[in-house]
């Protein structure tokens, strides 16, 4: 039986414009979280002006449907503050599916275009982190095909989680 591969995900890079947009869904999510026990992201802790200078850089990209954002995720190609050192990775942050949309396939979708972009540009290693007790998101990386290969601090700029799990997934550039 082989495998079912989702469609990669309608993104398009972020305008600036965007971010008080993502800065609002990530809060709506930060505050779900806590809504259900998950210490992970907090309200606040991530501000529409640091968002709107990642996506001056071309690290945010959205999902809209009419003028509704759908999802979000940040795609980096280097990430120190998790991984230390200089390694060349496609680097998943902050993929968020606003809480309508759950349950479509959304987050298989967005990983697979990070993993088309992160191949496109000559890497064929992904990478993503999680806090160490989320145990629902840990269970979902792992069945998206991402192996645990570490557990780190979380950097000093958040304030949630206190300790992170690193994941890391070979693409195969066929």
């Amino acid at each position: 039986m082989t495998e079912s591969v989702p469609e990669a995900a309608p993104m398009r890079p972020a305008a600036p414009d965007d971010a008080e947009d993502i800065a609002r869904l990530r809060d709506r999510l930060a505050g779900w979280m806590l809504d259900n026990g998950i210490v992970q992201w907090l309200p606040g802790e991530y501000p529409a002006a640091l968002v709107r200078e990642e996506a001056e850089r071309g690290e945010w990209f959205v999902w809209r449907e009419s003028a509704a954002l759908i999802a979000a995720v940040r795609l980096i190609w280097r990430d120190p503050a998790f991984w230390g050192g200089d390694d060349e990775a496609g680097y998943v942050h902050g993929l968020m599916v606003a809480p309508e949309r759950r349950g479509r396939d959304s987050g298989a979708r967005i990983l697979r275009f990070c993993a088309e972009r992160t191949l496109a540009n000559g890497i064929t290693r992904q990478r993503l982190d999680t806090a160490a007790s989320n145990d629902v998101l840990r269970k979902y990386y792992t069945a998206q095909g991402f192996v645990e290969v570490g557990e780190t601090m979380l950097p000093p700029q958040f304030q949630g989680a206190f300790r992170v799990i690193l994941y890391e997934k070979s693409l195969d550039p066929a």
